[in-house]
């Protein structure tokens, strides 16, 4: 698993000046992860890592989620997105648990 200064500087070298995961998941459902799309800042399209194509940087960036929910056992429906945003290197969680929206930075 990459360090989260790796991560970060990964970011920079692939130039993103941010990322989106989107997840979802519920108790005997488990969890899954829907797209993750890297923003870039020179004008480029944002760019969708698909499954197919996942590399070490992808499984660290879906990280929070499975540190955060683990397997979703116990939690009511889940679905949200994990934001990494790399000028300010924060890493902000939000969504929507059962009916409560929740937003929890990621340290």
């Amino acid at each position: 698993m990459l360090s989260r200064q790796a991560i970060w500087d990964e970011l920079e070298r692939r130039g993103a000046t941010g990322v989106v995961v989107s997840f979802s998941g519920k108790a005997g459902r488990g969890g899954s992860i829907t797209t993750i799309t890297l923003d870039h800042l020179d004008g480029q399209e944002p760019r969708t890592v698909q499954w197919w194509d996942r590399d070490e940087l992808a499984y660290a960036l879906e990280g929070p989620v499975w540190d955060r929910f683990g397997g979703f056992a116990g939690q009511p429906s889940v679905r949200g997105t994990v934001r990494w945003t790399v000028a300010d290197q924060l890493v902000v969680i939000t969504g929507q648990r059962g009916d409560q929206r929740f937003e929890e930075v990621v340290r």
